[in-house]
């Protein structure tokens, strides 16, 4: 399997994970099973953030080197926007933090 498709499986995957797990918490009436559902997804959606932007980091300087700037450029592109998911998901850990665990 090429590796930036390896990525996009795991982006993927992960994200649906994440995503499932932010149902369970909406969908539940437990509270203390919807924090933790969200915090949970919160740490997999800024984990695969995290790692396919750094994934795209490397491949995109590696298309640069062989002077192919348009890949290098939408991998550069893929790159910011993982790098988008991880901040929005670290955020809503932080949010949530701040609401159910230091107040």
């Amino acid at each position: 399997m090429h590796p930036l498709l390896r990525n996009a499986v795991i982006g993927l995957v992960g994200l649906i994970i994440a995503g499932a797990l932010t149902a369970l918490a909406v969908a539940t009436r437990d509270s203390d099973l919807a924090v933790l559902a969200l915090l949970a997804a919160g740490i997999l959606g800024a984990l695969v953030g995290l790692f396919l932007f750094g994934q795209g980091w490397i491949w995109g300087s590696r298309a640069a080197r062989r002077r192919e700037h348009g890949q290098a450029v939408v991998i550069a592109i893929g790159g910011g926007l993982m790098a988008l998911v991880a901040a929005v998901a670290i955020a809503g850990l932080l949010i949530l933090v701040l609401l159910f665990f230091l107040g």
